[in-house]
């Protein structure tokens, strides 16, 4: 009997064990799940997103040239003469046509006046006999070799006069001259460099621009030009012309404008920043920080409606005050993230902590006014 008793005893402990192993067991199970979902929901990368919506703006190109004169030419002499007088200073300005050097011509100007006589003598010879051949008393032989003469008399002066021209060497248009390289006295040789001269007055930039660009640059656009050197002084001016050709390494068509320099600031071989404005158009655009690159490929991540990202890959043009133009790859009411992409990996689930549409498209806006301005 007493066994019986122990035996049900020991069967009912077991049994109100097991039950409290069942009840901790189960506690410790919830807790654990909570644990972990509480680190999981900790773990999770917090963003920013904005929805992608397109901004009106004109396209402002920018590049880099460098200044070129006008016109530009090396002075030299086209004649083996001595420097007889010398009729600038370094670095003058000239009018065109004004006398810069003047050769000796002593010796060319006593060919000039035996030339000269040389020319009247068979003059009156070829007048004398073409009387006598009016009255056929001369053979034709005897006139044509008269006529050869007179004609070999005034070659032989025209030569002489041009040689006399080449002696005095002129502006050949409005300038700022060079450093002298000559002395009076020097014995100069067709090719001896006397100086320099640019005109200044305008000023041309080449410059290149973007292939994708080509069909909408044309002659007479209008360009800003400026310079560092000059604390970024604006000049206004326009294209020239627009190259035909393509570069094959760099993909980039290269213009040639010009601006007005009146005050004769810009100087030839200045690096020169150039800006220029094309017609109004729709632009997509994302802060710069939302842009990722694999080599060079660019992407961004689109947030999906259960809060996962999605690696993007799209097409960049221009940059500007923090802002990048997305030519493909995006389309209107797409939303991105933002900021905080560089936690991220392609399928992450996200939190997201704040929507900046309205903030950055307001910026967005002021950005591209700054950029006109500029």
């Amino acid at each position: 009997m007493i066994d019986r008793n122990i035996i049900k005893q020991n069967k009912y402990l077991v049994i109100g064990i097991l039950v409290a192993l069942g009840v901790v067991f189960m506690l410790l199970a919830r807790s654990s799940m909570k644990s972990k979902r509480h680190f999981r929901e900790k773990e999770l990368p917090t963003v920013s997103t904005m929805t992608v919506y397109p901004t009106t703006g004109a396209v402002v190109l920018k590049s880099i040239g460098t200044a070129i004169s006008n016109e530009s030419v090396d002075i030299m002499s086209h004649v083996t003469q001595a420097v007889n007088s010398i009729h600038f200073s370094d670095c003058e300005y000239v009018k065109k046509g004004q006398l810069l050097v003047q050769m000796n011509i002593e010796k060319k100007t006593a060919e000039k006046k035996q030339a000269e006589i040389s020319l009247r003598e068979q003059e009156r010879e070829f007048q004398r006999l073409e009387i006598l051949k009016q009255k056929n008393v001369v053979s034709a032989k005897d006139y044509d070799t008269q006529k050869t003469r007179l004609h070999d008399a005034q070659a032989k002066l025209d030569v002489i006069k041009a040689d006399l021209k080449e002696s005095s060497i002129l502006a050949p248009f409005n300038g700022v001259l060079g450093i002298r390289k000559v002395s009076v006295g020097a014995l100069l040789t067709p090719g001896s460099i006397i100086t320099t001269i640019d005109d200044i007055d305008k000023i041309k930039v080449d410059f290149a621009l973007p292939e994708k660009y080509s069909l909408l640059l044309k002659h007479g656009l209008r360009i800003t030009v400026r310079s560092a050197a000059l604390k970024d002084k604006k000049f206004e001016g326009v294209i020239l012309a627009v190259v035909p050709r393509v570069s094959a390494v760099s993909r980039s068509i290269t213009v040639r404008g010009r601006v007005d320099n009146p005050d004769h600031l810009l100087k030839p071989g200045m690096m020169l920043k150039i800006s220029l404005k094309l017609k109004d158009r729709e632009i997509l655009r994302i802060p710069e920080r939302a842009l990722a690159s694999i080599g060079e490929r660019h992407y961004v991540f689109v947030l999906n409606r259960n809060k996962y990202v999605k690696r993007k890959y799209v097409d960049i043009g221009e940059r500007s005050h923090g802002f990048v133009e997305i030519e493909s790859g995006l389309n209107v009411g797409e939303k991105i993230v933002s900021d905080g992409i560089s936690k991220l990996s392609d399928g992450d689930v996200v939190t997201v902590v704040k929507d900046e549409t309205d903030g950055l498209i307001k910026s967005m806006k002021r950005s591209l006014v700054k950029n006109e301005e500029e």
